[in-house]
């Protein structure tokens, strides 16, 4: 849910208070209207549901009161935040409107600035309810699923391994437990690697490492390594390499995207047969392709491919384990490093993933509002990270931009912005003593005009937003490449100076 896509249900019998409520919030939000409390009570129940409900406390046929019991007591619409709208102001009913589950009273007549700023705050909450009953869910998916395909191979070792302490056996069964052992550890070990990098993707502390790269030499290193599991299957691995420009990639990271295309083709291809690899750069783009022999996927079931804990009406060949994670964590990475991965059934049989990525860093050209302005931009750079300070100092530097100063925290960026007045503000968010939000708002305070880009680690959409209605004039990743942050640097000026011509 966010600010543009909030649904508020507005409830009164009045037909001038409706129009009042919706005059105000239409622009922002999308309103819906009920006239009584028992059309109130069905309008809550349409698909989607209501982020927030405004109701009237005085109604012909029930009051607010009794619909808010009633809404509350119904687990569909429980959740539902319900501000009454009201101009009684005894305490005894707002202690009953409290008790019947409201979150808050707006009082008529109303100032419009206020109703507002009460309505953003407790759709915010409801945004932060919402995510939190997501993150609870994935917890429980992640423990659900952890929980059971953890419990049988565990059984298996605790079986196996008891049996080689207790019984005599042959040195070729030996061999056999031993090699199952081996086998079902290296399942757990594959699980908990991926539930791993599901945490942390999901926690927005996923970031690249990236360092000049050959692909061609990595995507054959993968597929000498995946040859002798393919091999134990029957199964063919075949490559078309051709030669690819080294790039900027992470290649443990792509190791990972291979490891998981392959294995899957592997898995779901039939012994006797073949799994052809191809990489190459065509189109300004490089490319890894694999194509497999197996049944393919499912048209109905395309759109839930690369979702966390997806498991497909098709299964392996040969029985093999799968997690339901992989697919989703090679998008995620190839999305990482701004590519795109795209699959089709092949015409004969089997599946073929493709995955594309740039072949330098997405740079758009500095062509018109991004044009270098006339004189030196002067900079101030806040961020407690002494070796990206460091960094963009020397870039930035190299680019013409006079670099007025950098500080490590927000109490000496405020000094600094004071004495220099520079052109734009570079902060980051996370920080000790004043962090990037407390800083934004004491520039502003002191410079209502100033031009602050908001600078983060975290994939956290609700700090970018946080951010940008605080005063922030764009909010850029870490890993966002420098080309693309010294657009963005030139643009946000130019907008600024086209303010003023």
């Amino acid at each position: 849910m966010s600010a543009e896509q909030a649904k508020i249900l507005i409830v009164d019998d009045e037909t001038t208070n409706i129009d009042v409520l919706v005059g105000l919030l239409e622009t922002d939000y999308k309103t819906v209207v009920a006239k009584n409390g028992e059309q109130a009570i069905r309008r809550a129940k349409i698909t989607p549901c209501p982020d927030l409900i405004l109701l009237d406390i005085i109604m012909p046929d029930i009051d607010g009161f009794e619909v808010c019991r009633r809404l509350k007591e119904d687990e569909e619409t429980a959740g539902i935040p319900v501000i009454f709208i009201t101009g009684k102001e005894s305490e005894q009913d707002e202690t009953r409107g409290l008790a019947v589950g409201a979150v808050d009273f707006i009082r008529k007549p109303f100032s419009p600035p206020v109703a507002m700023a009460r309505i953003q705050t407790h759709l915010a909450l409801q945004r932060q309810r919402l995510h939190l009953m997501q993150l609870n869910e994935l917890k429980n998916r992640f423990l659900g699923m952890a929980a059971h395909d953890l419990r049988n191979p565990l059984n298996s070792i605790s079986g196996l391994s008891e049996i080689l302490l207790t019984m005599h056996l042959e040195e070729h069964e030996k061999q056999n437990f031993i090699q199952t052992i081996h086998d079902v550890s290296g399942q757990m070990l594959k699980l908990i690697h991926d539930l791993l990098d599901v945490s942390t993707i999901e926690s927005g502390h996923f970031a690249l490492e990236r360092r000049v790269c050959d692909l061609r030499a990595l995507v054959a290193e993968r597929v000498e390594i995946l040859r002798f599991t393919a091999r134990d299957k029957g199964v063919t691995l075949r490559t078309e390499l051709a030669h690819t420009p080294i790039t900027p990639l992470d290649p443990d990271r792509l190791a990972q995207v291979l490891d998981n295309l392959i294995s899957n083709a592997i898995k779901f291809t039939p012994p006797d047969s073949v799994v052809t690899i191809r990489s190459g750069c065509a189109n300004q783009r490089l490319y890894v392709q694999v194509i497999d022999q197996g049944p393919g996927i499912p048209d109905a079931e395309r759109h839930r491919l690369f979702g966390a804990f997806q498991r497909l009406t098709t299964r392996p060949t040969a029985r093999e384990k799968s997690t339901g994670l992989g697919l989703s964590i090679v998008k995620r990475i190839v999305d990482a490093h701004y590519g795109e991965i795209l699959v089709a059934n092949n015409a004969q049989c089997g599946a073929i993933f493709t995955c594309l990525f740039p072949l330098q860093e997405p740079v758009l050209p500095v062509t018109g509002p991004s044009a270098p302005p006339e004189r030196p931009l002067r900079l101030l750079l806040i961020d407690d990270d002494f070796a990206l300070r460091l960094m963009y100092g020397k870039a930035f530097a190299e680019e013409g931009f006079e670099w007025v100063g950098e500080a490590e925290n927000g109490l000496e960026g405020l000094e600094l912005f004071e004495t220099h007045k520079p052109d734009v503000v570079i902060c980051d968010i996370a920080m000790p003593e004043m962090d990037g939000i407390e800083t934004l708002q004491a520039i502003l305070a002191s410079d209502p005009d100033a031009l602050v880009i908001m600078l983060t680690s975290s994939l956290d959409q609700e700090k970018w937003t946080l951010c940008l209605a605080k005063g922030a004039r764009y909010t850029l990743r870490k890993d966002t490449p420098f080309p693309e942050i010294r657009r963005k640097v030139l643009e946000i000026w130019k907008e600024y100076q086209g303010r003023f011509a």
